[in-house]
């Protein structure tokens, strides 16, 4: 490290399991298909994307469950937290804004699935909005 890279960290909500990703983020948006809704139990989930060769888990173990063919959810076995998500072919890793000590550092550029969206949430048009998953 040179000592100006950006290092972001982060962990569940027990302290069971500790995260840390080095470098830029290659994406960060807001997901509101009914999968993450249901994984998460929230209306929608901020998510930022690391290579997965700059993210590692420091402390404890991120266990996964395929929530569909070929993607992993990531959670802490011992409080639930959603921490990551992940896919065959995929070139990064998703990793839960609100999972980082610092919840401001990463700000959403984009919603996703917007046309699963929850008829009462509110976003801000001035994004960058798709009804499903960019290209």
């Amino acid at each position: 490290m040179t000592g100006t890279e950006i290092i972001h960290e982060g962990g569940c909500r027990c302290g069971a399991v500790r995260y840390r990703m080095v470098g830029r983020h290659t994406y960060s948006g807001i997901c509101h298909c009914s999968d993450c809704r249901r994984a998460t139990g929230g209306a929608y989930v901020p998510w930022f994307g690391s290579d997965p060769s700059n993210f590692s888990v420091t402390e404890g173990k991120i266990s996964e469950y395929e929530s569909s063919p070929g993607t992993w959810r990531g959670f802490c076995r011992t409080c639930g937290s959603p921490l990551t998500f992940r896919g065959e072919g995929w070139n990064d890793v998703a990793i839960t804004i609100a999972s980082l000590d610092d919840q401001n550092a990463i700000t959403p550029e984009s919603n996703v699935y917007l046309k699963e969206r929850l008829h009462w949430v509110t976003f801000n048009e001035d994004m960058r909005n798709y009804d499903g998953f960019p290209e």
